[in-house]
């Protein structure tokens, strides 16, 4: 009986778990144009990280899809609404790699330079999380995504994609796993299926 017990309190976590956030998620905003798609990725803040889409750890309370709206709110400096982003996803599973999930959602072009310049909340470092923004084409990392993504290893990206005063020219590894993910369970939106 106290197998039994522990069994189904160990099930009921890793289900309270996976509704409420205890895992970070976040989003990729994307948008397609010319037989191509650009997914807008933004560099961390005063870190080496490098380049990725936007996410981050829950705050109590949240389910996954809250914590990636609210994420993707801040990381994008308000730009893009919490409540719309909460809509697009309503009903989408996200692709979980590791504790990460991940949301995808297509929006119409803006200039990055514009979700750069939005006005951040005043005393809020929250949507400061992120310096430089830029649109980058997926055909730019989609080789990356061909094999495992080593932790151990820099994946460059063309300096031409990127905007000047860029602090890293690379993809952040951990970003880059959930791509691959996405793309090896054919859970890419653009991706023919």
């Amino acid at each position: 009986m106290k197998r039994i017990t522990w069994c189904a309190g160990v099930v009921i976590l890793l289900f309270w778990g996976i509704t409420e956030a205890a895992q970070p998620a976040g989003m990729v905003l994307y948008y397609q144009s010319g037989g191509e798609v650009y997914l807008l990725l933004a560099e961390h803040a005063e870190s080496a990280r490098g380049w990725a889409g936007f996410g981050g750890n829950g705050d109590d309370g949240e389910t996954v899809a809250e914590t990636a709206a609210r994420e993707a709110e801040e990381e994008t400096r308000g730009y893009f609404k919490r409540a719309q982003m909460l809509q697009k996803i309503n009903g989408q599973f996200p692709v979980v790699e590791g504790n990460f999930s991940t949301y995808f959602i297509e929006v119409a072009f803006v200039p990055a330079q514009r979700v750069m310049n939005n006005p951040v909340p005043d005393g809020n470092a929250a949507y400061l999380e992120r310096s430089t923004f830029a649109w980058i084409p997926y055909s730019v990392i989609e080789g990356f995504l061909k094999e495992d993504i080593d932790r151990t290893r820099t994946y460059l990206m063309d300096h031409l994609f990127l905007p000047a005063g860029s602090q890293t020219q690379w993809l952040w590894t951990a970003w880059l796993r959930s791509m691959r993910k996405a793309m090896t369970i054919h859970a890419l939106p653009w991706q023919a299926k």
